[in-house]
């Protein structure tokens, strides 16, 4: 309370000293050759997600800035970005230059807790913009971020997927959503990550342990879904997209607006609806239930001010997945645009409330943020007016960060977080699988980060605890005859876990041509509920799933080892992992039966995970109208007691990617065109129980541009996936093992209007 108590006094005396005096930044844009404005420019402040858009004489004015140091980030397609930091009182006008190039490989990112350069930063993170996705999207989010190196999906059907990073997935990847923790029971095989793209700016994707910053779950690494930018100061912002499937007839209408007014207040609304049909595979046959629809509408609150800003957001989303019947597959398929719901199915609603505060005290800063979370689950199985399994989950969840200047070049983040889940069986499931249960983490953790001249280095220790406690002592859990391991007398079973997590990296930066990055951490994960106390079938499966609650928690030690070059013509770069992992925990059939059932198991085994993904990024200075990419990533996971292969590890994926800009084609404006190939090797390091999985091509094309129509631009992209009609298996689908082939040839249209 004490603590409490002294925010809300030093909010509120901020609050009061910063009402009426105000810091601004204004500058202007040239190009470095020709010393002509630059008018269009992205001028963007991560740490305040807001910035602005040079004008016609590529001026730029920012107000409402707090008297410390910032980053200031500089994008125009055809120019090399530009990062700096400034003082807004003590350097109000700013004369920026970019340099003309086809490509940049340097952003900034803000998944590492501190706001960094990516190529600065000692962690592996990804950046995936909102324009790539909507360039190549796809019906699930997690399909168009599984396109980057050493990231992978696992699926069941074009609804339902989860990330995998470097061959680890379920609860060892966390989701982060508007700046919290976001848990929505991911870790069943067949229940989705829950996420959408609905007004998101960017997603970053950490590679590796990230336990430090985000706690119990990252162990191997996070997907943050990053809002899209505010508002201008003083303008009112709206867009309309629109998007069709030619595969699964799917379509999807998202539209919003946004504004901000000269006293600082944010708002903003949004909403989305998306459904599809079945798929068609690549012979041509519907694949039946894998239908599905979606609803989303987003809403937002805030203030900006020389003190801070605070925001309020809510996020509601509604979902129906069609799952496949593994012994009615023939009666599932229907008519062809047949969108009607089908037995069985999922029907899945999150509530998400959260809000986010930075106060500023000179140059330090302190973050508080907060999350709630309602969500509600049903697996529909038998009959429309009968629920199978439902699970009523809600969370809480705090992270409260200092950070510190220490000097000019170091900085130490303090910080406390805390997680409490209430997990409950609804009383109409006619199936239990897991008991109702609390989870309740507390955590406390330091991070220091120096960062001078060519050198930027970093390390943290944090302390993690959670207490579960497993409760089967309603009536309906004596009536349905569910038992708790060991069988406790009063139904009831606590489990504690604790851990100590440390990481240290550094990036060397000699100089603009070469970077190198070392780093070594360690993550912690409890296993989650299922892991521990599941026991019993899984409505809309062939499965009776088991768990051990005497499992101990997962700790490893993974070390990156990153090296780029860059030139005017070209970037290579390379990655190389090594992750061992005590206590992993994995899901499979150990070939018994429970009834008409296949029981698969919760078993426990030390393993290790290796690999690693190279780049190579082709940006001639005679030919600045192309670009092309080449990737390799790779990764094998073994259990080292007997060195078997683990289950549901991803395949070696080479992708190709070779874009042409053309000249402007009358009312076309930036027009474009792409050639992208995925080469998936066999994946033939099956596990016990596990077949191999033979490998495939696939084929893409897009093209695209802006569209002047009525003097409004409209954003307009095509794109073309499996354009050869593959009939292929993927070795990550759960419908692999029943022998369904994944989508075959798809178009999509995408259609962006602002206004």
């Amino acid at each position: 309370m004490k603590l409490l108590f002294t925010i809300a006094c030093l909010f509120l005396l901020q609050v009061g000293n910063g009402q009426s005096d105000t810091n601004s930044l204004s500058g202007i844009v040239l190009d470095s050759d020709t010393k002509e404005p630059i008018p269009g420019v992205t001028v963007f402040i991560p740490e305040l997600n807001r910035g602005s858009v040079t004008n016609l004489d590529g001026s730029f004015q920012l107000a409402l800035l707090p008297a410390r140091e910032i980053t200031l980030q500089f994008t125009f397609v055809g120019y090399s970005s530009v990062i700096l930091r400034t003082n807004p009182s003590k350097q109000a006008k700013l004369t920026v230059s970019l340099e003309q190039t086809t490509t940049t490989v340097d952003e900034v990112v803000v998944s590492g807790a501190y706001v960094m350069s990516k190529e600065s930063s000692p962690i592996s993170i990804e950046k995936i913009n909102r324009e790539a996705i909507l360039k190549a999207p796809a019906p699930s989010l997690m399909s168009a971020l599984a396109r980057t190196p050493g990231v992978s999906e696992i699926s069941l059907g074009p609804g339902i997927s989860k990330p995998v990073i470097r061959g680890l997935s379920f609860s060892r990847v966390l989701s982060v959503y508007q700046g919290a923790r976001f848990e929505n029971q991911q870790w069943g095989a067949d229940h989705g990550l829950g996420m959408t793209e609905t007004g998101i700016g960017s997603i970053e994707l950490v590679k590796g342990p990230a336990s430090i910053i985000y706690g119990s779950g990252a162990m191997a690494g996070v997907v943050h879904l990053i809002e899209d930018r505010d508002a201008s100061v003083g303008e009112v912002e709206g867009d309309l997209t629109l998007r069709g499937y030619s595969n699964s007839l799917g379509g999807r209408v998202e539209t919003g607006v946004k504004g901000a007014t000269t006293s600082g207040v944010l708002w903003s609304l949004r909403a989305a609806t998306e459904s599809h049909a079945d798929y068609l595979d690549g012979d041509g046959n519907a694949v039946g239930n894998t239908r599905f629809a979606t609803q989303n509408i987003k809403a937002g609150l805030g203030l900006q001010r020389k003190w801070g800003d605070t925001r309020i957001r809510y996020t509601y989303l509604a979902q129906r997945l069609g799952i496949l019947e593994e012994d009615e597959m023939d009666e599932l398929v229907t008519t062809r645009n047949d969108r009607s719901l089908q037995l069985p199915f999922q029907d899945v609603k999150d509530h998400f409330l959260n809000s986010e505060t930075n106060v500023f005290l000179g140059e330090d800063k302190l973050k508080i943020t907060l999350g709630y979370h309602w969500n509600f689950r049903q697996e529909v199985e038998d009959d429309f007016d009968e629920v199978d399994l439902g699970l009523n989950q809600q969370n809480f969840m705090y992270d409260i960060k200092y950070y510190k200047g220490i000097s000019q070049s170091t900085e130490a983040i303090f910080g406390i977080q805390g997680f409490y889940l209430q997990n409950q069986n609804q009383e109409a499931a006619e199936e239990i699988l897991i008991p109702d249960a609390t989870k309740d983490d507390r955590s406390i953790y330091g991070l220091l980060n120096f960062n001078k001249n060519a050198w930027v280095l970093q390390g943290g220790l944090r302390y993690d605890f959670r207490r579960v406690v497993a409760d089967a002592s309603r009536q309906m859990f004596v009536d349905y005859g569910f038992l708790l391991p060991g069988e406790p007398e009063d139904r009831q079973l606590t489990s504690t876990f604790d851990g100590i997590t440390a990481s240290g990296g550094a990036t060397f930066r000699p100089d603009r041509n070469w970077r190198v990055r070392l780093n070594v951490a360690s993550g912690f994960r409890a296993p989650d509920l299922a892991e521990l106390y599941s026991n019993g079938p899984h409505p809309g499966t062939s499965r009776f799933e088991r768990g051990n609650a005497s499992f101990g928690r997962e700790q490893n030690l993974q070390g990156d080892l990153g090296i780029r070059y860059s030139s005017e013509d070209f970037s290579l770069s390379g990655e190389v992992f090594y992750n061992q992992v005590d206590n992993y925990i994995f899901f499979a059939p150990i070939g018994e039966n429970v009834g008409d059932l296949i029981l698969w198991q919760f078993e426990q085994d030390n393993a290790r995970l290796y690999g690693g993904e190279t780049l190579l990024e082709i940006h001639p200075r005679a030919l600045k109208w192309l670009t092309a990419s080449t990737s390799y990533s790779m990764v094998i996971g073994k259990r080292r007691s007997d060195n078997s292969y683990l289950p549901y590890i991803p395949a070696f994926r080479w992708n190709q990617d070779l874009t042409v800009e053309l000249k402007d084609l009358a009312s076309l404006k930036k027009p474009y065109i792409g050639i992208s190939g995925v080469l998936v090797f066999d994946q033939d390091r099956a596990a016990a129980m596990e077949e191999a999985t033979p490998g495939y091509y696939l084929l893409g094309l897009n093209f695209g541009g802006s569209l002047m129509i009525g003097g409004q631009r409209v954003e307009t992209y095509v794109n073309g996936t499996n354009l050869l009609n593959q009939t292929f298996l993927d070795h990550m689908s759960l419908y692999r093992p029943l022998g369904i082939h994944q989508m075959g040839r798809n178009v999509s249209l995408n259609i962006k209007l602002n206004f």
